[in-house]
């Protein structure tokens, strides 16, 4: 700069074109400054109709900085920008704004801690977390919570997670991701960031995950003070006592407060679900898959089809079958995976099935129940439902029906009892059958008692009177 008023001065101009020749040189040396900076850049590719002044207004700090934008890409404010234009953006002149987190779905009871007045309130569906807030799940609870950039965070039952930091760079996609997991288990999917500066990180009171874009687990045992990271897609760094642990896909590490990461270890392959069933038409129904090696617990979750990441149902138990009580009538998708002697957790495998429990279940017409049998041959009947092909008829000597005497198939909605039974009390019911193979519900139960004829004894006796007498 000096050797440039040097040079001036030498020129024997007007001191007041002077001054005026200096200061436009220096506000282009200041306007010129960022571009010959090392800084970090976002470039926008300019669409239909962009303005710089538009583009100031929506992604910097100030529209003022619309000078320094044309100045450090060289553009001709006059001309309109054609779209496809790439525009070089340091990331210091971005603006930084709240970038509230969205509820997709919730399960059982979830609670929301807010930051701004204290208050513990019931966390609902299209809620926003905020900076600071608190949500806590019970043991039943769970959440489906997207971020800004579409990232989304699954928290699982007991848990309690803080969101420290929820922040967006304009409307440039960048973000500013950082929660803290006090206790429990959550899995993440992360978009893949953009720009040096997104962060995505995670922090338990063991060690700190951070990402660039990948799906992973972290869970945190606070009275053990253990957190376990899990790696399905991508890869992780995990930090602690000065220490980066890089955890590739399909492997996981556990990490115990206050020592460094432990060398990851090689997660669990998924179960194998292939002979499930697809459909499913009454409960209680047991899902039952061969035992998978090194597992010593399986984690189980029921989950709509069309909303993958939203939990219905969730256990953790330590056999190879879950038993499955109560549950509205839809599509469904069970996920299973297994769970080592480190408490690592490895790959899902899924399964989809239909639940519809409106299946036919027949009606018991005749004999009435407690009916006395005399005659050698009866028939029982029952209603005809179209949607079934075919009926089991069980006769039992027990209610349990564990003692089985009569166990036939039929296409209609009767049968003649041929079968020589003994004198005894007997219980019988009808199973519906579709064209699938699928057994419906049993029916009721009813009873029958079989007796000798009383009018043999009768007319034994009127043939063995005359005899006698003569």
């Amino acid at each position: 700069m000096i050797l440039i008023v040097k040079a001036l001065k030498i020129s024997c101009l007007h001191p007041f074109t002077l001054k005026k020749i200096v200061s436009s040189l220096m506000l282009t040396f200041t306007l010129l400054l960022p571009s010959l900076s090392t800084a970090d850049e976002w470039t926008y590719t300019t669409r239909p109709n962009d303005t710089i002044w538009d583009i100031s207004k929506k992604y910097l700090k100030s529209v003022t900085y619309w000078k320094r934008l044309q100045a450090h890409n060289s553009v001709d404010i006059a001309k309109r920008l054609s779209p496809g234009t790439k525009l070089r953006i340091p990331l210091e002149w971005l603006k930084i704004q709240a970038a509230p987190a969205l509820v997709l779905s919730v399960t059982g009871k979830v609670s929301l801690l807010t930051s701004k007045n204290k208050t513990l309130k019931t966390l609902t569906i299209k809620q926003h977390v905020n900076i600071g807030d608190i949500v806590i799940t019970s043991d039943n609870g769970s959440t489906l919570i997207q971020f800004a950039d579409s990232s989304s965070l699954l928290i699982l039952k007991n848990s309690k997670v803080v969101f420290n930091t929820l922040s967006a760079y304009g409307n440039s996609g960048m973000v500013d991701t950082q929660i803290r997991l006090q206790q429990g288990r959550i899995e993440t999917a992360v978009k893949p960031l953009r720009g040096s500066i997104s962060r995505y990180e995670i922090t338990t009171p063991a060690a700190v995950a951070a990402v660039r874009g990948t799906a992973f687990r972290v869970a945190y045992e606070e009275t053990q003070e253990i957190m376990a990271s899990e790696v399905i897609k991508g890869s992780i760094k995990v930090a602690a006592q000065g220490v980066e642990q890089p955890i590739d896909k399909g492997y996981g590490s556990i990490t115990e407060k206050g020592k460094t990461p432990q060398t990851p270890v090689k997660l669990l392959d998924k179960p194998t679900l292939s002979s499930l069933p697809n459909k499913i038409i009454h409960l209680p129904f047991n899902f039952t898959w061969p035992s998978l090696d090194g597992a010593i617990e399986y984690r189980i979750q029921v989950l709509p089809a069309e909303q993958a990441d939203a939990i219905s149902l969730e256990s953790v138990q330590n056999v190879n079958h879950y038993d499955l009580k109560q549950l509205n009538d839809g599509d469904y998708l069970l996920r299973v995976r297994g769970v080592d002697a480190n408490k690592l957790e490895g790959f899902n495998a899924e399964h989809k099935f239909t639940l519809n429990t409106n299946f036919p279940v027949a009606s018991l017409i005749e004999p009435v129940d407690n009916a006395e049998i005399s005659d050698e041959k009866f028939a029982l009947k029952w209603n005809q439902d179209e949607k079934i092909s075919q009926f089991r008829i069980q006769i039992s000597t027990n209610i349990e029906f564990t003692n089985i005497v009569v166990d036939e198939l039929t296409k209609d909605n009767n049968y003649s009892v041929t079968e020589t039974l003994s004198e005894n009390t007997y219980f019988w019911r009808i199973i519906a059958i579709d064209d699938l193979g699928n057994n419906g519900k049993p029916s009721e139960t009813r009873s029958f008692v079989v007796s000798d004829n009383p009018y043999e004894a009768l007319l034994l006796l009127l043939y063995l009177v005359p005899a006698l007498l003569f």
